[in-house]
């Protein structure tokens, strides 16, 4: 069954109940599953330098670990999308960041992250890769309401 998330439609897995609240449980693709490019990729593309996204999900701590939610909606993300989305929560969210501080900053510093996992540096063709894949993946949560 497909329930539309902000402006996509996502498939619902499950539906479970915390805390006496009812949350569907829904896949969100990830840059490589997504066919073509969601709505936001434009306003992302161009506004990559100046963005400084207002964080709107909910964090719901589930066996001391946070998941977020739009509405009634958990959000079941890969991991590199996980770890993408908490780096915007704690940036933008939870730290208060200088003016300076764009969703570029925060893209870069997931390419280094990825980066040391290889434990090597990328070439320039790899991290515009990269700096691609987690710009669709930011629309797609632009998309689903978790930030704007």
């Amino acid at each position: 069954m497909k329930e539309k998330v902000g402006n996509l439609e996502l498939e619902v897995e499950a539906v479970i109940d915390i805390n006496g609240e009812e949350y569907k449980v829904v896949n969100v693709p990830n840059a490589d599953e997504y066919k073509g490019f969601p709505p936001s990729w434009e306003f992302v593309k161009s506004h990559m330098l100046t963005w400084r996204p207002y964080f709107k999900a909910k964090m719901i701590e589930i066996n001391n670990q946070l998941i977020p939610a739009v509405g009634n909606f958990l959000l079941n993300l890969d991991e590199d999308m996980y770890e993408l989305l908490l780096d915007v929560y704690y940036t933008f969210k939870v730290n208060k960041p200088s003016i300076e501080t764009n969703i570029s900053t925060v893209i870069t510093r997931q390419i280094e992250k990825v980066e040391e996992k290889f434990g090597r540096r990328f070439n320039e063709e790899e991290k515009t890769r990269l700096y691609i894949k987690y710009g669709i993946e930011a629309a797609i949560l632009r998309d689903i309401g978790v930030i704007n």
